[in-house]
């Protein structure tokens, strides 16, 4: 009887599987073969597990490709890790691979497919097409071997890197204007900081600047003429306004001290959180200060009361710098977010399926279906979802609003929450065309538009920064690796005693601590910056 019901379950398995193959699933691209995959992507705190994303159901089904995916909170160890010992994921995906990495285990290690042979009509009709119509892209991103090792998002070049925001309503009860110098911010943050003589702040602390010491100090730096697109801006190659020249801000022997004084001034007054060296400050202490109204100026308006009532802040200028300038957005390329690992086992055929696979999001229709799901109108592509998104247009706002059944049933907070949570929206964010190069959406969607005065007081002040894309010939990365690695360490570790008041600022310690940077290699560091520029 075992033996008898076993022959029948496999008389079943086989009709299944026949009934399968006669109904011949052409996937995407032409392919009738389901593919095995492995792909390692960044988790934020926000997102979903892999199990319950319908990305990865979406790929599974419309692509043919069966990703066995790893979740990362972080990605340095891993990719250290995964490089060294060889056991990689086929895809690395938004693992953030910066331009020295590529060339270390691109160039260098053979650790990463070659991509660029496979950048073809025949594969990537929507890569090839745009890099066609703009092929300094393509050139921006290709390594000094000739090679193209990593992509990542192509985005709109005419938007400010990240927009910084005050509270207009602490502003009117103040009495004053956006700041448009140095002394006229720092007079603003005094009458932020003031606030909490207000009797319904008795007790609370008033925090003017939230955020940590990576993005608000950018903002400040701006002012003494320094223009930089990274927010570890003090360690980035910055482009020095006032001398038009590339230069890292910690070197500059009269203004960086001076800036100093205003970083170690406004910690000490609370314009700063006592917490502001702590990573999680930003997360989590910032959404709170924003969600009890205890903060007037951020990088965003994110959780905050009331988005409409925050305005944009106007680039600063002081006595070090009369021209107010801002960082444009990354100059409309990256590469840091889609690579595929060079297995022993990985195959020609594999290559050029993930190149089919990834080539889908640099259609602008295809970006805006990773990043919200299907419509209500593309039930075929559904796969678990309860609906596709509906758009319904707020005649107030003039914009469309997105929902869904799961977010209407409250199995999600927000549409923004089902993003995340559900869909994972930031596939796209990291990776795709999430620009309308040539006008062709045809799904229901939001055109850029600025809020808040952004149009009147930041993007007149846009500008082109050094490309944070670098390439560097393998001596050269290492050489520069090792400065690097000295030179940022003693000055991170010297920069934090100065501004927390643990060394004071004064001329014996900066002539020590300038000369030391100079022993370290520092003029040997920024000429190959200068040199790399200039050839540019």
């Amino acid at each position: 009887m075992k033996k008898l019901l076993c022959m029948l379950l496999a008389l079943v398995m086989v009709l299944g599987f026949a009934s399968a193959f006669a109904e011949g699933k052409t996937y995407y691209g032409g392919y009738t073969d389901m593919i095995d995959a492995t792909v390692a992507i960044y988790q934020r705190s926000s997102q979903g597990d892999a199990e319950n994303i319908w990305w990865w159901d979406f790929c599974r089904e419309y692509f043919g490709i069966n990703f066995t995916v790893t979740q990362l909170t972080s990605t340095g160890e891993y990719k250290s890790t995964a490089f060294a010992s060889g056991d990689m994921p086929d895809v690395f995906y938004q693992l953030f691979l910066d331009s020295s990495s590529v060339v270390e285990q691109g160039v260098t290690n053979h650790n990463l497919v070659a991509l660029d042979e496979y950048i073809t009509p025949e594969f990537m009709p929507n890569l090839s097409r745009i890099y066609a119509a703009y092929p300094e892209y393509k050139t921006a991103i290709t390594a000094s071997d000739g090679h193209i090792y990593c992509l990542g998002v192509i985005q709109n070049a005419a938007s400010p890197l990240m927009t910084f925001y005050y509270n207009q309503r602490w502003l009117d009860d103040a009495g004053l204007d956006v700041p448009t110098t140095l002394d006229e911010f720092t007079e603003v943050m005094a009458a932020f900081k003031d606030r909490e003589n207000l009797p319904e702040n008795e007790g609370k602390t008033i925090v003017p600047l939230t955020g940590d010491l990576g993005n608000q100090p950018r903002f400040i730096a701006n002012a003494f003429g320094w223009i930089t697109d990274s927010a570890g801006y003090l360690t980035a190659v910055a482009l020095d306004d006032v001398n038009g020249t590339p230069c890292f801000i910690y070197a500059d022997e009269e203004r960086f001290p001076a800036f100093m004084e205003i970083m170690k001034e406004y910690i000490e007054l609370g314009y700063f959180s006592a917490d502001v060296f702590d990573d999680q400050y930003a997360g989590n202490q910032t959404a709170q200060q924003k969600a009890e109204d205890l903060t007037g100026f951020d990088q965003n308006t994110s959780n905050a009361i009331d988005p409409n009532e925050w305005t944009a802040a106007i680039p600063l200028t002081s006595e070090w710098n009369d021209e107010p300038a801002i960082a444009r957005s990354y100059n409309a390329i990256n590469c840091q977010s889609f690579a595929i690992g060079n297995r022993e086992d990985m195959t020609e055929e594999k290559i050029e399926r993930l190149m089919v696979w990834v080539d889908w999001l640099y259609d602008y229709d295809n970006y805006l279906m990773s990043h919200w799901g299907p419509s209500a109108e593309e039930t075929e592509y559904l796969y678990g979802l309860k609906s596709g998104y509906t758009t319904t247009m707020n005649e107030e706002t003039g914009k469309w609003v997105y929902s869904c059944k799961e977010v209407e049933d409250g199995d999600f907070t927000s549409f923004g929450d089902y993003q995340n949570r559900r869909i994972q929206g930031i596939i796209g964010g990291y990776l795709g065309l999430n620009v309308d190069l040539w006008g062709e959406v045809t799904r229901n969607v939001n055109p850029p538009s600025y809020n808040n005065k952004v149009d009147e007081n930041v993007l007149p002040y846009l500008v082109d920064t050094y490309p944070n894309i670098r390439f560097f010939d393998a001596a050269t990365n290492e050489r520069i690796s090792e400065l690097r690695t000295e030179i940022n360490n003693y000055v991170n570790e010297q920069y934090v005693a100065f501004i927390s008041g643990e060394k004071e600022i004064n001329e014996e310690n900066l002539a020590e601590y300038f000369q030391t940077i100079k022993d370290l290699g520092y003029e040997e560091y920024v000429q190959y910056f200068i040199d790399y520029y200039e050839a540019q």
